[in-house]
């Protein structure tokens, strides 16, 4: 399947595909979301502006979905630091499958059905590279946990040496 849509209908549903993800933002933040173009100060904005388009192109033109990974990471990773559960966090995925046939109406069922399944291989990939962050968060945060501990324990040795050389010299 190898869906030739006009760019018109591709920057349509890349347009819809964005303010639908946005939405599921809190109001303010999805007000944020729009307004602000700096990807500086807006990150998740510029993450979303820039990589949904070429993750349709892949999934349209038959692209190979792991191709598309830098592109999700991008989207996916902030989604996992912001501590949002798996499934909100790739559900921006499965959004592709409202859009699709209301924006395009001159696709066979077939054509529907084939682009749906490479949705829901679009969507494992997006869990996955999910998983993989949420994995490096936690290997961060045991890491700060470990040399937080090594301090502490360094301290305190520091601390009892001290102690018993005070008292030695007491004697």
């Amino acid at each position: 399947m190898s869906l030739n849509l006009s760019q018109g209908d591709r920057t349509e549903i890349v347009k819809r595909w964005f303010d639908l993800t946005v939405d599921r933002y809190p109001a303010e933040t999805a007000k944020f979301l729009r307004a602000q173009a700096d990807p500086f100060a807006n990150p998740v904005g510029a993450a979303l502006r820039e990589e949904l388009a070429p993750i349709l192109d892949a999934l349209l033109d038959q692209g190979d979905i792991a191709s598309v990974e830098p592109s999700l990471d991008r989207i996916v990773r902030v989604r996992a630091l912001q501590d949002m559960s798996p499934a909100d966090a790739v559900s921006f995925v499965l959004v592709l499958k409202e859009i699709f046939p209301e924006v395009v109406d001159t696709t066979t069922e077939a054509d529907t059905q084939a682009f749906d399944k490479r949705v829901d291989g679009l969507l494992l990939t997006a869990f996955n590279v999910y998983s993989r962050c949420r994995e490096q968060v936690y290997d961060i945060r045991v890491k700060e946990i470990r040399n937080r501990s090594l301090k502490v324990m360094e301290r305190l040795n520091s601390w009892r040496e001290q102690r018993a050389g005070g008292s030695a010299s007491d004697a």
